[in-house]
């Protein structure tokens, strides 16, 4: 997971710093964004199966069982974050990409 959480940050970092100069590299981030997204999303799914599984077990109040649950599973809420802002990042390349098309 840490590999796709540095090559997700990477491709970040360079879209806002412009370092894609042209619309082919900008495709190319892109492309490599949302795959790394859809990869980051089965790490969001183990971790999801997981914390299903420890409230599932528990055989306390609803709430305890979620909270052990969050505790045990940090995971969960991290990749749900990350994938919601890496989301929007890929929304916004995509708007740019479409602003270049237009110019050409």
């Amino acid at each position: 997971m840490d590999e796709i959480l540095n090559k997700i940050t990477d491709l970040i970092e360079g879209y806002e710093s412009g370092q894609w100069i042209s619309a082919d590299k900008l495709r190319i981030m892109q492309r490599e964004l949302s795959s790394n997204i859809y990869y980051l999303t089965e790490y969001n799914i183990e971790s999801f199966n997981a914390w299903n599984g420890i409230v599932y077990k528990e055989n306390t109040s609803n709430a305890k069982a979620v909270t052990k649950a969050n505790y045990e599973v940090p995971e969960l809420r991290m990749t749900r974050k990350i994938l919601e802002a890496a989301r929007g990042v890929s929304i916004s390349m995509n708007s740019e990409i479409s602003i270049l098309k237009k110019e050409n």
